[in-house]
């Protein structure tokens, strides 16, 4: 695989793009070397997961669990069982009034979503998209443009944390209670933040981007117990046709990763290797600009 350090973190981390969902210059001194190893998936692209597959590992069902995924202002569910993406509704205020344009969504062990503007944390509800703001992250003029809950299993202190980022890739750690945040660290020179984060029992990705690649780069980012990390970058994600890019949104769910694009692409991109494919460009969104799921979500190996 594709190695590159990570300087020490002293804990947690995630990622995503800005407001405006543009790109920043990205520095051009990434080094790399090659080789990855295959992976089977159990799911299909017509039909969501493989049965077969799932009976053999003996995993748990999995048809009732549900990815979130956002555009600026609307919110999603997901069903990869069914591969079927439903509209649940405008982000609201308590008051009635539309909530500011969401960044990105984090979802916890016990199904809490969260969201973020560009300075508030959010609690939202998931049968009305009703948001409730906690508290202001107070970063100045730095944004978090990406929340994501890092498992317990994949932590260096074994509790599940929220955790944020900026474009740039610098992480903080956010209080759920009030949205205070403390520095953690950043990704190393020449790889930055592309699109999210999503962490489960199964391990810890993200997808990264550097000017050695054209489109998005699946890595995973691996936690030590003295809060130091590191990245393996698996691959470009990409088909025998198309390089992906702008992979706003990131999930998980039975065997594979799943990327939500700022246009409402959804693409399934293998685990092991960075290999992707389009699920459905029918989702009924124009764009994505988030997407999460439960720590907890059954993982099939």
């Amino acid at each position: 695989m594709y190695r590159v350090a990570l300087i020490p973190l002293l804990s947690l981390a995630a990622a995503c793009g800005p407001s405006d969902r543009s790109r920043r210059p990205v520095p051009s001194d990434a080094g790399t070397d090659t080789s990855v190893s295959d992976m089977d998936s159990g799911l299909d692209v017509d039909g969501g997961l493989d049965m077969d597959a799932a009976s053999a590992d003996a995993g748990p069902r999995l048809d009732d669990v549900l990815i979130y995924s956002h555009s600026r202002d609307t919110l999603y569910s997901f069903s990869p069982f069914t591969n079927t993406v439903t509209e649940i509704g405008v982000f609201q205020l308590p008051t009635g009034e539309q909530a500011p344009f969401m960044l990105d969504l984090a979802v916890d062990s016990n199904g809490v979503v969260f969201t973020c503007s560009d300075d508030t944390l959010f609690s939202v509800d998931p049968l009305n998209a009703e948001a409730t703001a906690i508290g202001t992250f107070g970063l100045g003029a730095d944004k978090l443009y990406a929340l994501s809950f890092l498992s317990p299993s994949e932590s260096p202190d074994g509790t599940e944390a929220l955790i944020g980022a900026t474009n740039a890739g610098t992480y903080y750690q956010i209080d759920r209670s009030n949205a205070s945040t403390r520095m953690l660290g950043s990704y190393p020179d020449g790889w930055m933040s592309s699109g999210d984060i999503v962490s489960v029992d199964g391990g810890t990705y993200a997808t990264l981007r550097s000017t050695d690649f054209t489109g998005d780069v699946l890595a995973r980012i691996i936690f030590a117990r003295d809060g130091s990390s590191s990245v393996v970058v698996i691959g470009p994600i990409k088909s025998a046709t198309e390089d992906f890019k702008d992979l706003f949104g990131l999930a998980y769910w039975g065997r594979d990763v799943y990327g939500f694009s700022n246009t409402g692409q959804l693409i399934r991109i293998d685990r092991a290797t960075g290999a992707a494919e389009v699920v459905t460009t029918g989702t009924g969104a124009d764009q994505f600009w988030g997407a999460g799921v439960t720590t907890i979500v059954p993982v099939l190996i």
